[in-house]
């Protein structure tokens, strides 16, 4: 059997058990790109270290894009596991056309959509392609309002209610910050793809987040 198929239950499941660990301590990854480059060298060599310490740095925003995403957090670690496992076995092929983390996304997102296409999983929401196309205007808010905590669990609640692939176009682009090749990229579509589903997404949130304005303005 080949050395990195035995190696990786022990240093892939060792970052996955990091995963939750490190996102609730707030890790983040404050990594030159240099620095990174070495170690996806070495872990493409087969240092399971190296890939390791390439998991701890991204694990909290990996599991942070995979609850949002599967909108359960039990369900998101099991993929963010089995999604380190196949990207230890495959971490050799990493050409780093894109950053790690975009292919490491990448992998994960596939992961959920094995978790979520199970049938005792949850039926996704089915695309509407007349969504969004009637938002009513929100007018001007008070600045207050966009920093209170109850602003925030509203546009949680609102993503979660996006259909699936709007949620996951949303979250990458606009809340993880990725660039739309970045986005494209680990969502495995075409940048045009990306930005049909990205615009739709941002027109349905605004949808769902007028009710919360519409009360705002009542109070």
């Amino acid at each position: 059997m080949d050395e990195r198929t035995d190696q990786a239950p022990q240093a892939a499941r060792k970052s996955a058990g990091g995963v939750a660990s490190s996102a609730s301590s707030g890790s983040t990854d404050g990594s030159s790109s240099g620095d990174e480059q070495a170690l996806v060298a070495a872990a493409r060599a087969g240092d399971a270290r190296a890939f390791e310490r390439l998991v701890e740095r991204h694990a909290a925003r990996l599991l942070r894009v995979l609850v949002r995403i599967t909108r359960d957090r039990e369900t998101a670690e099991d993929a963010a596991q089995d999604a380190l496992l196949r990207a230890w076995r495959n971490v050799s092929r990493f050409q780093g056309h894109s950053s790690f983390f975009t292919w490491l996304t990448r992998i994960a997102i596939n992961e959920t959509h094995r978790t979520m296409d199970r049938p005792d999983a949850r039926p996704r929401l089915a695309l509407d392609d007349a969504i969004g196309e009637r938002i009513p205007a929100w007018g001007s808010q008070p600045e207050e309002v966009f920093e209170t905590r109850e602003l925030l669990d509203a546009v949680e609640q609102a993503l979660g209610r996006l259909p699936l692939e709007y949620r996951q176009a949303v979250i990458l682009r606009d809340v993880e910050g990725l660039s739309t090749r970045e986005s494209a990229e680990a969502l495995g579509v075409q940048e045009a793809a990306l930005k049909s589903r990205l615009h739709r997404g941002r027109m349905a949130l605004r949808r769902e987040l007028d009710k919360f304005f519409r009360a705002a303005e009542d109070r």
